[in-house]
């Protein structure tokens, strides 16, 4: 039998992501035409060097960790800044900071890049083509983003959703007309923490709208300081990766305790108010075979059928489970005293082993990192280690492999019309590879 996906790389092109609150124009860069045989080689232009706060010394740049593109095809990009050296994880945000001690809580926001026509050879960031945003209360709802999943395109909010709920601060109505929240999205974050000194975890996946009327980087967007986030969630630490679901459910990467978190946000309230106590939350448990995070490398997810696919950086694998599987075994409340179920009796299926990837990706180290769907039948794998990209049967068969060239670094991957899109955060840009649909693969 044949498969008519598969597949010739074409050219990859590059495009510069903004770095500064005042973004200058990107550079475009084309790139040598890769082969499966031949390295891309990548001619090196001008990284913009300053963040968003300023006054940050020395300013540092936004490294891009994911992307995703919204249904219309619009290409959206989530990125942090990077790293100050000086801290970690356990110093980053710490209570000491009260009585003067060193942090880096404020330089932990994040921020995104939309770019209307990714197919564009001069996206502009003048806000006609491309646009930055960097919410009002990114440095909390936004820490450190590690993903990026859009959900659904049209949610509605009525005002007998709210039963009579009030402002607490003026005791008007929250809402009196109903309101349409155009493609949403949701965040996910590689921290303990979204303030500056809790001691216990308070952390969770972000729900958002790209309308501009609302997420337009100014905040506060209504009377309250919060923001533009639609909801929020505080129960997963160090979160690796992010998936839609259906309705207003996401899975995510758990990274601190190596699971699968499911969330439904149920009901969003109104942009920047706090509301986050109806969301439903369950935990799926697997035991030994636990989920592991790599510290800074995104582990991206895919909800495919009746499955839910995880590229598992830590353990050098894809996997799978059935997302109706797994019994309640459990609980644990969140940090709103929300009860959330723990599942167990779900198992990981292997879809591709450490040592198959480790002999597609050149032997050394073995971190998947960027998935995605390139059609119904094809998974898009690509190696944070070494910026190789494979295709990938759902059952596991490998069908091609490319060297990128462009070494460690390569992350998220999304596809838009049959056009595979990755960052790569050490470059600090997103690539294009144009697939070549004619080939034929004999299977």
């Amino acid at each position: 039998m044949t498969r008519s996906s598969l597949l010739a790389f074409l050219p990859l092109s590059a495009l510069t992501l903004a770095a500064c609150s005042e973004p200058a124009p990107p550079i475009v860069e084309p790139l040598p035409d890769p082969t499966l045989e031949t390295d891309a080689v990548v001619s090196y232009a001008e990284i913009y060097a300053s963040g968003a706060y300023t006054e940050l010394s020395p300013p540092r740049p936004w490294v891009p960790t994911d992307i995703a593109a919204t249904a219309a095809g619009e290409l959206w990009i989530v990125q942090r800044m990077e790293r100050d050296p000086r801290f970690d994880d356990s110093t980053e945000c710490v209570a000491a900071a009260q009585m003067g001690a060193a942090n880096d809580c404020s330089a932990l926001q994040g921020s995104t890049v939309a770019i209307a026509d990714p197919r564009a050879t001069t996206p502009a960031l003048d806000g006609s083509t491309a646009r930055v945003v960097v919410d009002g209360n990114s440095w909390h709802f936004m820490r450190r983003p590690s993903s990026i999943a859009f959900g659904d395109p049209n949610l509605v909010l009525d005002p007998a959703d709210f039963e009579g709920a009030t402002d607490p601060n003026t005791g008007a109505p929250l809402l009196t007309a109903p309101v349409t929240y155009v493609n949403t999205f949701a965040t996910c974050h590689e921290h303990r923490t979204g303030n500056f000194t809790d001691q216990s975890p308070f952390i969770g996946p972000a729900l958002w709208t790209t309308d501009p009327a609302i997420y337009d980087g100014s905040g506060p967007s209504t009377d309250w300081e919060n923001g533009s986030h639609l909801d929020m969630v505080h129960a997963t630490e160090y979160c690796m990766g992010i998936a839609y679901d259906a309705g207003n459910a996401y899975w995510t990467f758990n990274g601190q305790q190596g699971t699968v978190d499911y969330y439904d946000f149920n009901l969003p309230h109104v942009p920047g108010h706090y509301f986050h106590d109806d969301a439903t939350i369950a935990r799926y448990d697997f035991g030994a075979d636990a989920l592991a995070r790599l510290p800074n490398v995104p582990s991206n997810m895919l909800v495919i059928g009746e499955h839910l696919y995880i590229a598992d950086s830590g353990n050098g694998r894809v996997v799978r489970f059935p997302r109706d599987g797994g019994a309640v075994t459990g609980s644990f409340r969140t940090h709103e005293g929300l009860d959330a179920e723990v599942m167990t009796g779900v198992s990981l299926e292997s879809v591709v082993s450490a040592e198959t990837l480790g002999g597609l990706w050149g032997g050394g180290r073995v971190e998947p990192s960027g998935m995605a769907q390139l059609d119904a039948d094809t998974l898009v794998v690509g190696n944070y280690a070494t910026g190789h990209l494979s295709l990938i049967d759902l059952d596991g068969t490998v069908l091609r492999t490319l060297d990128t060239g462009l070494g460690e670094g390569l992350a998220g991957i999304t596809v838009i019309d049959g056009t595979i899109y990755f960052a790569h955060m050490v470059q600090r840009r997103v690539y294009r590879v144009d697939v070549d649909t004619t080939m034929r693969v004999a299977s």
